[in-house]
Formats: C-alpha cells, structure tokens, sequence
C-alpha cells in the first residue's frame, strides 16, 4: 500500500465515520467499469449490498495493490482509461470498509448503461453463430465477415469513430482483431470497456470491402466454454484528417528455457512514416511477466507494465496522441517466467517454450493504434 494513503487513512480515522453515500460514488467512478452485470468483473459493486458483501476482500486488494488492475508504472505518457485511483479514494473507502461499511438511507448510485458502455450503437453485428471452444483446445480463433452492404460501405468508404465488443461469456473471448483485406485497422482486450478514437481520427471501412472480425478465445477451464459475441459500431459524424490503423511489433523467434524466471526478450521496430499513436495493446499468454515499450535512446519507458496480466489484458490509450516521426525506433521488451515458481505455467515438466498461439508455450505481440493523414 502506498504511503500516502495511508497516511491519509490514518488522518481519516478521526474523522466521523463515511456512509455509503460518500463511498458509492467511488465505486461508480474506479470500479463499477469492469464490477458490474455483463463486464469482466466477478461482483456487481453497483449497490451497497453487493459492494458491502465483500469488504474485506476490496479491503485485502486495495491493500496489496492488486485492484482496480493497473500495473503501468509513471513515466512520460499518460493514459486516458487509467484505473489507478487517487490515494485519498483508496484511503476513503478503506476507512468505510476498517469502520463497518455503514449504509446510507435511500442512496442509489446512477444507472449504467447495461448494454453499451459507449452508449447505442449507430450498428450492431452479431457472430453468426454461437461458438464452442471444446475440451480438448485452450486457444481457438474464429474469423467471420460483415458485408460492405451491412456496413453501408456497398457503393462509398464509411468510417468508424468507436467500436465496442459484448460478449456473452466475458471470461472467454480474450481478444479481437478488425480488418479490412489483409490490413489490421483495430484491436480490442477483455478489459476493454470500449474503444473511442479522438475527434477527426477514424477507422476506414473501404467501397465494397467487408470488414474481417477475428475472435482470439483463450479457455482457463478443462471444460467446454461457448460465446456469442456482438460488436457495436459507432459511425464518424464527418469525414475525418486523420485514418487509424493498426502496427505491429512482433518477435516470432522466441527461446524461452525451461525454469528461466528472468528471461528478457527484445526487438525493435522502426517508423517507415510519420505518425501518431493513440494506442497500445499488449498481447501475450501464461509466461509474460513484465513488458515495456520506449523510443529508442530515451530513458524513460513510454509503456512499462509490471506486473502483467494475461488475464486482465487491456489496451493503454493515451491521453494525448504522440508523434512518431519517420525513422524512430520503438524498442519493445519483455521478461518471461517459465519456472516452477509461476502459478501461470501451464508446464507441470518444464520444457523450452517458443511462439506459438496454443495457450502452452508464448506470444510477443504489441499492437500500435496509429494514425497517418487521410490521402
């Protein structure tokens, strides 16, 4: 627990005891994101009766640091859709829970949205099928298309300003990927609550092309596991400067040795052109232990999350685009644990583990969200 909280929790001691009414609005603002019916999160803490149900395991994760899940280390970037929260919010809601999570008469905490987070969608899509990740597989990718016709997009280029995926079995489906043809324009993580690009920045969905939706499941149980998912597409109000896309750094050559607890991976990728990025999705499996990203010959990491979380995977989204201009190098780094010491390692004999999308062995995947001026 950071000093400053407690610091401040132990200053809030003296004060009069809060009620759910000081708290409540806390939850709605750090937790009730993911901790609410339909989102990633295990408990609904949209009401005092759920959230007060469990005190002291909130009491336990605020405490160690593990809740909300935001593990990116201060540097020079900001990011938008940070779950890091005040100190003194922390401190204040321990001191609800440390003083018997009182209750509040007729306090009722605004209404979410239930259905979208970003609110209605210009067009929903729906897979067309409900799919089944069976016993036998860990890892299954499903790729369905969604006409030009359907999209609009049947006689002139259309453009996305925000997307947004709703699964029905959130604990499933671990990540998605948009094209258009063979070019990757989106990616979106389980964490994600939605995405939204900055005003005059847009996905294009090219006259007469389809858009390619890739479903990555990856299954934490022995049994078989099923999912439906819808996508939410909000259309760009004009025609915008900018168009997005997606980069990618990967390094397919992995060598992870058996029992290495430390094991640092790197590459590099350089900038073949001017542009701003908006975005970072890391994307990795069971053994991904800390990864990192900065322009080459700074100091400071632009991204550096630590510990990382294949379970609660989410995209970075800056606050502020940033230029990279053409010939920057992005260096991209990773540390691996494949000893018996990771409660992740899927591996009961420790073997060498390479790049393979199984669930058994590891990925090195970061995508870019990126933006060039519209031609």
């Amino acid at each position: 627990m950071r000093l400053a909280a407690l610091l401040s929790a132990a200053m809030l001691c003296a004060e009069q005891a809060p009620t759910w009414r000081e708290v409540g609005p806390l939850f709605h603002r750090w937790c009730n994101e993911c901790h609410r019916a339909g989102q990633v999160g295990p408990f609904d803490f949209t009401t005092y009766d759920g959230a007060a149900a469990y005190a002291p395991e909130i009491a336990r994760d605020l405490n160690a640091g593990k809740m909300p899940p935001w593990h990116v280390k201060p540097g020079p970037v900001g990011y938008a859709n940070s779950r890091r929260p005040p100190d003194e919010a922390i401190a204040k809601i321990l001191h609800w829970i440390n003083t018997g999570a009182r209750p509040a008469a007729s306090f009722v905490l605004p209404k979410r949205n239930p259905q979208w987070n970003l609110g209605r969608p210009d067009l929903i899509v729906s897979q067309p099928q409900e799919h089944t990740v069976s016993a036998e597989k860990t890892v299954d990718v499903v790729r369905f298309e969604i006409a030009g016709i359907q999209l609009g997009s049947g006689t002139e280029d259309r453009y996305l300003q925000a997307i947004e995926f709703r699964p029905s079995n959130r604990a499933l489906l671990h990540h998605a990927v948009l094209r258009t043809g063979p070019t990757p324009i989106a990616a979106w993580a389980m964490c994600d609550t939605g995405l939204r690009l900055p005003t005059g920045t847009a996905w294009r969905l090219p006259r007469n092309q389809p858009l390619i939706v890739e479903l990555h499941y990856f299954k934490r149980t022995i049994r078989p596991a099923r999912d439906l998912t819808r996508i939410g597409l909000y259309f760009a109000k004009a025609i915008p400067a900018r168009i997005a896309s997606l980069l990618e750094i990967v390094k397919p050559e992995l060598r992870i040795p058996a029992g290495a607890n430390l094991h640092l991976e790197k590459t590099s990728y350089r900038m073949t052109d001017d542009v701003r990025l908006h975005a970072v999705l890391p994307v990795f499996q069971l053994l991904a232990a800390d990864v990192r990203l900065r322009i080459s010959g700074q100091q400071d990491y632009m991204l550096w999350a630590e510990p990382f979380e294949h379970h609660l995977m989410s995209s970075y989204q800056l606050a502020q685009a940033l230029p990279l201009a053409k010939g920057s190098v992005i260096d991209a780094e990773a540390i691996f644990d494949n000893s018996a010491q990771n409660p992740f390692n899927p591996h009961k004999q420790l073997r060498e583990v390479h790049f393979e999308e199984n669930g058994l062995d590891e990925t090195f995947r970061f995508w870019l969200t990126v933006s060039r001026p519209r031609l």
